[in-house]
């Protein structure tokens, strides 16, 4: 049987780099509205950035240089999330009167550039963590993540005043997911196959809704026009809001299930020799 464990630091950071050009992707929809407005590049620039950081740290794994530039790029992404949260927050505070709805709801999104930092933060982890203290860090980022998910699904559909009710599938979906990493975390003493299904079974939960949210949100798109209308895509429904809990969920996944089933198979090996 494969020992996940000696790919699993592999796995998570090719999928960390998919996250990457998947974020560029994001905001090349999103600050196209805006003609790459003043710093609206920064993050389409980092985004092939960080990718190339992470290639040259799965390559020269045992270069110092590698993991220097690994380190100071992805520490960089931590401040882009966190400036580009800045950056929202004040583009839509266009008085001091602004009232908090439009702050939140009806302008740019906030909760958007924070991804950077979560991405960031988790492919560090990923990279310098062993075992059992990577797995509760890398859940502990996975479960904020689903909550950050849910405020942001919160805000999105508000606009449409949670009408159709199907939009309110997300925010329940999301916030099981959120507990459910945050109790292994923080309260659970262990973890049995029982709790492995049930947890498998809403991440798997959350996979089906980010899928029917991306459909719904491009039938959305298309919905009153009988030729493709790229800028509907542009403007309108975003494209990779409901990918991101299908994301979190593989991401949830990774996280717990390969250390647990590295764990059985040496129990198991164990077991035998002895």
């Amino acid at each position: 049987m494969i020992n996940w464990r000696l790919y699993k630091r592999t796995i998570l950071l090719v999928y960390m780099a998919l996250n990457f050009a998947l974020l560029d992707v994001d905001v090349l929809i999103s600050h196209s509205q805006n003609d790459f407005f003043r710093l609206e590049l920064i993050p389409l620039v980092y985004g092939p950035l960080a990718v190339i950081g992470i290639i040259l740290k799965l390559v020269f794994s045992r270069q110092h240089w590698a993991d220097l530039v690994f380190r100071t790029l992805m520490w960089l992404g931590i401040a882009v999330g966190l400036i580009g949260t800045y950056f929202h927050f004040a583009g839509n505070a266009t008085s001091q009167s602004e009232p908090l709805y439009r702050l939140l709801v009806t302008s740019s999104p906030v909760a958007a550039p924070i991804a950077f930092s979560g991405v960031a933060f988790f492919t560090l982890i990923s990279a310098h963590e062993r075992s059992s203290r990577r797995q509760t860090k890398l859940l502990a980022l996975v479960g904020w993540g689903f909550i950050g998910s849910v405020i942001a699904a919160y805000l999105d559909h508000a606009r449409l005043n949670f009408v159709p009710i199907y939009t309110l599938f997300p925010l329940v979906a999301g916030i099981m997911a959120g507990l459910a990493c945050l109790w292994i975390v923080y309260f659970a003493e262990e973890t049995g196959k029982k709790e492995m299904k049930v947890f498998l079974g809403i991440m798997a939960l959350n996979l089906v809704v980010g899928l029917l949210g991306f459909i719904f949100h491009v039938l959305g798109d298309l919905a009153g026009t009988q030729t493709l209308i790229l800028a509907r895509f542009f403007y309108r429904d975003p494209l990779m809001g409901p990918l991101l809990f299908c994301d979190l969920a593989v991401l949830g996944t990774l996280s717990y299930v390969f250390e647990n089933i590295s764990e059985t198979v040496i129990t198991e090996r164990t077991s035998l020799a002895s």
